[in-house]
């Protein structure tokens, strides 16, 4: 999986200079994947935002994260329930409001402890080692296809957060399959998406190379109560 974000030009002395083709809308659909998926892979950091999904399990995610495997952002069950998440080192820490986790069915007691505090993460929580994959740009990115499949298709510029991108589209039954790419500057991916399988997929990525600047909570907020959790 893999999944972002709006990155907003503002000119504040008259109009905004558009940045010169890269040139990647004048690949073949295989080469534009091929190119996109080596140069996204190569970032340092990125912020994704959107829906993924494993099995059952749907995320609603927009976190910022980086190859060192800290992260910055909010996570959560469904769209609109999300909790605050941080990920520096071996802790994470979690914030959530009273609707986050009555909806992780957590009981009212435990709710009332644990809403709108920050709740620490050792290495050895439960849930852990998923939240740390899901912070490590490297192991996200890995995911990533890196080699062109049967059927690829591209379609007409158009604006991805403001920004010009080139759909490459794949159809295999009823699953469809697109990621779209930056025509300006470095060609990055800017969105991904699959549609029709059993884990539909629909993110936009966004900030690369920029800090996370993630940092514990102030230790006066944190909450190390996680062993009745276990």
């Amino acid at each position: 999986m893999t999944c972002t974000a709006t990155l907003a030009v503002v000119g504040l002395a008259g109009s905004v200079t558009a940045q010169a083709s890269n040139g990647i809308e004048d690949l073949p659909p295989n080469e534009i994947v091929e190119k996109a998926a080596d140069v996204t892979k190569r970032a340092d950091s990125l912020r994704l935002k959107g829906r993924t999904t494993s099995g059952p399990d749907e995320a609603w995610i927009d976190l910022a994260l980086n190859e060192q495997g800290e992260c910055k952002g909010t996570i959560g069950p469904r769209e609109n329930v999300s909790a605050e998440i941080i990920k520096v080192g071996d802790a994470a820490y979690a914030k959530g409001d009273e609707t986050f986790w009555k909806e992780l069915d957590v009981g009212s007691a435990d709710v009332n402890l644990l809403a709108d505090h920050w709740l620490k993460l050792s290495a050895q929580s439960e849930g852990f080692d998923e939240l740390a994959e899901l912070c490590d740009a490297d192991h996200l990115l890995k995911g990533i296809p890196d080699h062109a499949a049967p059927g690829l298709t591209k379609g007409k510029i158009h604006d991805v957060d403001d920004q010009p991108a080139i759909p490459v589209v794949r159809k295999d039954g009823g699953v469809t399959t697109r990621m779209d790419v930056a025509t300006e500057g470095e060609p990055y991916i800017l969105s991904l998406s699959e549609t029709g399988g059993d884990d539909p997929v629909d993110l936009v990525m966004s900030d690369y190379n920029k800090p996370v600047n993630a940092k514990p909570p102030p230790a006066e907020e944190v909450l190390e109560i996680e062993e009745r959790f276990r």
